[in-house]
């Protein structure tokens, strides 16, 4: 089970066939900070392989996240590299979280 800071209750993950929900939580990383519960919805949520303060990129450091759609233009996220050509191996996934 996770916890929380001691002024919340606990939170509390939940086995599913498959899986597990988690709630999402709040983290900085990156040098941006990564939003946890969205619309006072604090309900467990499918991660698949992320952590549940998963933000950003992992294991591609040459790409980064430089757009993430909440602003102007609204929905749309621009991933950008340091190199030339931008290239998202084989097998990489993401984790796209809406309101």
């Amino acid at each position: 089970m996770a916890t929380a800071p001691s002024s919340q209750a606990p939170l509390k993950c939940k086995s599913v066939n498959d899986g597990v929900l988690d709630h999402v939580s709040a983290s900085s990383r990156q040098g941006r900070e990564c939003r946890g519960v969205v619309d006072g919805n604090n309900s467990p949520q499918a991660m698949w392989v992320f952590s549940s303060d998963a933000c950003g990129t992992y294991g591609l450091s040459q790409i980064r996240v430089t757009h993430v759609g909440r602003t102007e233009p609204v929905g749309v996220i621009v991933l950008t590299s340091e190199k030339s050509q931008l290239k998202l191996p084989s097998g990489a996934g993401m984790l796209l979280r809406v309101q």
